[in-house]
C-alpha cells in the first residue's frame, strides 16, 4: 500500500472508499493537490453522499460481528476536517441521504435535470474551490452534469469526477477546459481512475 497521508487517516476515520485502506487510491492524490491551500479553500460540493445499500463495501466484520458499517455523509465529514476554513455542500437525489453538521449542508438534486443542477448552484453558490462528482458514476451522467454545471461555476474552480472508465469518451466532451486523466495502480477497479477539470 502507497504511503498513507493525513487525508488518508481522515478518509478510514469516518469510513469513506476514497482511502487505499478502503477501496480508491484516491486520497493520496487528493492531499497532493490540496496540502498546502487547505486554508484557502472555502467550499466543497460534492455531488453523491451515498447510503448503505450502495457503500456495503465499506462495511467490515471481524470475529463474525460487524465493527464498521458505512455511516452517511463520509466523504462531506472528511473534506470538512480536511479543509478547516471551507463550508462542505452536498447533493443527492436520495432524500434520506441528507443532513445537516458543523459546516455541512445537503441538498435535493438529481445530476440528470438541468433545473436541479441550476437551483444546487442558487443554493451553494458559485464561488466552489472544489467539486467532486462522486453520483451515479454512468458516463453520460457525468458528462452531462459537467458541461451544464461548468459554465455555472467561477473561474478556478478544480471539478474532479470520480469512478471514470469511459474516459476518452468524458474528455472529448469536455475539450473546451483543460481536461487531464489521473489513473492508480495496482487497477483493480476497471473505474479506477479520476478526470480532473480546470476553468
Amino acid at each position: 500500500m502507497e504511503n498513507l497521508t493525513e487525508l488518508c487517516e481522515i478518509a478510514y476515520k469516518y469510513g469513506t472508499d476514497k482511502c487505499p485502506q478502503i477501496k480508491h487510491s484516491y486520497t493520496p492524490y487528493y492531499y497532493k493537490l490540496f496540502k498546502d491551500k487547505r486554508s484557502e479553500v472555502k467550499k466543497v460540493l460534492e455531488m453523491g453522499i451515498g447510503y448503505y445499500g450502495c457503500m456495503k463495501h465499506v462495511s467490515e466484520v471481524w470475529d463474525n460481528q460487524l465493527k464498521r458499517k458505512y455511516k452517511r455523509g463520509a466523504s462531506l465529514k472528511m473534506w470538512r476536517d480536511f479543509f478547516p476554513n471551507a463550508q462542505i455542500y452536498g447533493a443527492d437525489i436520495r432524500p434520506d441521504t441528507l443532513f445537516e453538521d458543523e459546516r455541512i449542508k445537503t441538498f435535493l438534486c438529481d445530476e440528470t435535470k438541468k433545473e436541479d443542477i441550476e437551483r444546487l448552484v442558487e443554493q451553494a453558490g458559485s464561488d466552489i474551490d472544489l467539486f467532486v462528482d462522486d453520483g451515479s458514476h454512468r458516463s453520460p451522467h457525468q458528462i452531462f452534469l459537467a458541461q451544464t454545471l461548468l459554465p455555472l461555476l467561477d473561474d478556478g474552480v478544480t471539478y474532479i469526477i470520480e469512478d471514470t472508465e469511459w474516459t476518452r469518451k468524458i474528455s472529448r466532451a469536455l475539450s473546451d477546459y483543460k481536461v487531464e486523466v489521473v489513473g492508480f495502480t495496482p487497477k483493480k477497479f476497471r473505474n479506477n481512475k479520476l478526470v480532473v477539470v480546470r476553468k
